[in-house]
């Protein structure tokens, strides 16, 4: 037992927690004793790296496979050991009281401090012990009948298994209680371990069954495919861009008829943590993600049987090697156009270094095109930034920032270890979205959600799907399409706009609302933005104007938790 690690004064209570150690190591003859000892050696610790500590004693000294399931072990240490009386809180203006997107924190939060990390520089985290904040990932499958097998634990097993994408990558976070409410003219949100009135566990919490676990998991990545073949969560994988909802969903059914794809719930956790620990209504300005790295450009100088192509010095500074690219000759800037990614698509840059050809200095931007060559010719070769693979914060010192700058802009971000916006919009599975007209001519927009990933439909809204009534947005009759800002969110499972009159991208949720009314039309869940939308990017960004069918480079599949 680490010295540092214990530091409780009562002598009293430091003979009563020696007696319930020598229990906790004899072979977890009494897991109940274990438990509550580490319970409060828990309770002592400073840091996060104290917890994983005690987290890694506790393993080695209880777990018995023949008397306990990696899922047991888990619900004792998340529902047991884990334990705490603190209330985490924040406090905002509505946007009819302010426009500020900066809030308060309040209860035991008031104090405590946030400040992103890179891979460089540890940031400073004061919620990342704490029993409602500390997480973990874990590789995990969802079973046909809804439960669920963990197959490879943080800190336990070698983390190249737990973020392999053999099985599922979740990150697992305490299943507290929370509650959300509007009181004059202000939004509060408060969380802890235990049930009060008006207080309800976090959905991800909960298998289709409706069994409820300790532990809420989600997602740590966006899709990818995997050495298998089939669609998986796991680092070091492509983005699956260019794929629909309809084909997301198929792409998923063919892993097992119990996945779906992404949750919106995801969504709304991250955004509630943004809350909770940094006391901001919206990440951008605090841990961005890939919202401004939009960088297109011609061949400065014609090659033959390469995989690289010359930019100017200037031009490759904006890069990032490991970043993603796509190659092609140039037919306008977009890149769904089959020209401009003739070449290859989604391939990483391997590296970037100035060459000198007579006389003048260009970078070479070489990319890993699995050894096929390609020409390249000034001025019509064109290479174009592309969405981030999976991966890109794994080695950030913490569980929030990015690996170089987490206000650049540039960077996929990451939030309590889940790695969000890599460039593309994240098209989520379990909502989809419907346009209408109202007796007044007024369109509606709603919300749709199917709780079972089982039952969720690729093509429409089925009668597995329950209308959130309470969140119906009604949009005058004559509106055009445009972009608009979000001013504050719906109280509610899901990320829904509240208000979208905000005059910009510093205020209310700091992100937009592409409004594009119909008459009628299923719309497909797409969220975040995509590495060229700037000011409207961000959690709470969300356009209504992408079918189910639609498929481009800058909508990527998401991956599935627990949930459903």
């Amino acid at each position: 037992m680490s010295d540092n690690v214990i530091n409780i004064p009562r002598e009293s209570t430091m003979k009563a927690l020696m007696e319930m150690q020598k229990m906790a190591v004899a072979g977890g003859a009494n897991p109940g004793a274990a438990d509550l000892c580490y319970k409060y050696m828990v309770a002592q610790c400073t840091s996060k790296e104290q917890v994983d500590n005690l987290f890694i004693e506790w393993w080695k000294s209880q777990y018995d496979a023949s008397k306990f399931t990696k899922v047991e072990m888990l619900e004792r240490w998340f529902g047991r050991v884990l334990e705490d009386d603190r209330v985490h809180g924040v406090s905002f203006p509505l946007f009819a009281t302010s426009s500020t997107a900066i809030g308060e924190l309040t209860d035991d939060s008031v104090g405590l401090k946030c400040v992103p990390s890179t891979a460089k520089t540890q940031g400073q985290d004061d919620f990342a012990h704490l029993p409602q904040f500390w997480c973990l990932e874990v590789s995990a499958e969802k079973k046909t009948d809804g439960s669920h097998e963990i197959f490879y634990v943080e800190h336990i097993d070698d983390i190249k298994d737990v973020r392999s994408g053999e099985h599922l990558c979740w990150v697992l976070q305490k299943n507290t209680y929370t509650k959300e409410w509007d009181e004059d003219g202000y939004r509060y949100l408060k969380m802890k371990c235990h049930q009060s009135t008006g207080y309800e566990l976090w959905p991800e919490g909960r298998d289709r069954t409706g069994r409820v676990y300790a532990y809420a998991a989600r997602p740590k990545y966006y899709a990818g495919i995997g050495a298998s073949g089939k669609i998986t969560c796991g680092t070091g994988l492509a983005p699956v861009n260019w794929t629909s909802h309809t084909a997301g969903v198929t792409k998923w059914r063919d892993r097992g008829t119990q996945y779906s794809g992404a949750s919106g719930k995801t969504i709304k956790f991250l955004d509630r943590m943004m809350r909770l620990k940094y006391a901001r209504k919206g990440n951008s300005g605090t841990i961005e993600g890939c919202s401004s790295y939009n960088y297109q450009y011609t061949a400065a100088y014609s090659e033959e049987g390469v995989e690289r192509v010359l930019l100017t010095p200037e031009q490759a500074a904006n890069l990032f090697v490991g970043s993603s690219v796509q190659i092609g000759i140039q037919s306008g800037t977009d890149r769904n156009t089959a020209s401009n990614y003739s070449v290859c698509r989604n391939k990483l840059i391997t590296a970037i270094k100035d060459v000198e050809i007579g006389g003048t200095t260009y970078s070479a931007v070489y990319v890993d095109n699995g050894g096929t060559t390609f020409d390249t010719t000034a001025g019509s070769t064109y290479l174009s930034t592309d969405p981030y693979w999976s991966g890109w914060n794994d080695d950030v010192l913490g569980t929030d920032g990015s690996k170089y700058n987490y206000t650049n802009g540039k960077e996929p971000g990451m939030l309590q270890k889940i790695e969000f916006m890599n460039g593309s919009y994240l098209i989520i599975s379990d909502e989809l979205w419907q346009w209408s007209t109202d007796e007044n001519g007024d369109y509606n927009f709603d919300c749709f959600v199917c709780e079972d990933q089982s039952k969720v439909s690729g093509t429409a809204i089925t009668e597995d799907y329950k209308k959130l009534t309470a969140l119906t947005m009604v949009i005058p009759k004559g509106t055009t399409g445009k972009w608009t800002y979000i001013e504050d969110t719906a109280i509610s499972d899901v990320e829904w706009p509240l208000g979208i009159d905000a005059s910009g991208s510093g205020v209310g949720c700091k992100a937009g609302f592409y409004c594009y009314p119909a008459a009628s039309g299923v719309r497909a869940g797409w969220c975040w933005g995509a590495l060229r939308d700037g000011g409207v990017a961000g959690l709470a960004c969300r356009p209504s104007d992408n079918s189910v069918g639609g498929a481009y480079w800058c909508g990527s599949v998401g991956s599935p938790g627990l949930a459903g």
